[in-house]
């Protein structure tokens, strides 16, 4: 299985919607889906454990990266 952190898995969804236009063959366009829909569900399943991709995640963990910069 691929571990893919909060940033890269919304990388790849935005590489993935940019070559959906050059999809041509039914099974092309089944997979697309397949991998979108898998995509939308990890990112929701993160967003309703972590709150990653929402103000509230981004602030935290800003406020992370700002006490760890203070404190070394």
């Amino acid at each position: 299985m691929l571990d893919f952190d909060d940033m890269e898995l919304m990388q790849l969804q935005f590489c993935m919607k940019q070559t959906q236009k050059n999809m041509s063959m039914g099974g092309e366009i089944r997979r697309y889906n397949s991998i979108m829909e898998k995509i939308g569900t990890e990112m929701e399943k993160r967003k309703n454990e972590t709150g990653a991709y929402t103000t509230e995640g981004i602030l935290r963990k800003l406020d992370e990266q700002i006490e760890r910069y203070q404190s070394s």
